[in-house]
């Protein structure tokens, strides 16, 4: 095998650990819970046909549904924050890298595209996942707090594990 598929198989499995097994019960203040599993979906690469990744993220999803009992909230909030993937890269990215695959990076697309692309994709993530979570919006201003905090202190931890794997 390839050392990159290996290191891509450790990787998809140590963070569904870790976000099954520790994040999933972090929640600080009551609001902000951090969701490692958006990184995988922040690495798929620009050259992954949609329905790859989608499939892709629909499995992480439903692992993580399957282990903490939740009836595919991750799995719907996965794949639609791996739908928009290709038309943010595109949208996010200052040079014209139509006929190359790239892993996206803050190193690829700047530390300014790179934290947009990031922000957006979390924050489509967390207000699928707690929509969904919630059934209802009885509670508007916690629904709110809940996604707000949960995609700062998400985005918060992918930045930090960016700047962390930049410096390998």
């Amino acid at each position: 095998m390839n050392k990159v598929v290996v290191y891509r198989i450790a990787a998809v499995l140590l963070v569904f650990v870790l976000q099954v097994l520790m994040c999933n019960r972090i929640a600080l203040w009551g609001y902000a819970t951090p969701f490692l599993v958006v990184c995988l979906f922040l690495k798929i690469p620009s050259g992954a046909k949609l329905n790859i990744a989608m499939t892709f993220a629909f499995f992480v999803g439903l692992c993580i549904d399957i282990f903490t009992g939740t009836l595919g909230v991750y799995a719907l909030a996965s794949v639609t924050a791996v739908f928009p993937h290709h038309y943010l890269i595109n949208r996010v990215q200052y040079r014209e890298r139509e006929e190359e695959s790239f892993t996206p990076s803050a190193e690829i697309l700047g530390w300014g595209g790179y934290t947009l692309y990031a922000a957006l994709i979390t924050a489509i993530f967390c207000v699928v996942l707690f929509c969904i979570d919630s059934f209802s919006f009885f509670a508007p201003a916690v629904l709110l707090g809940r996604i707000v905090g949960s995609t700062a202190f998400t985005l918060l931890i992918v930045l930090c594990i960016e700047i962390v794997s930049k410096k390998k």
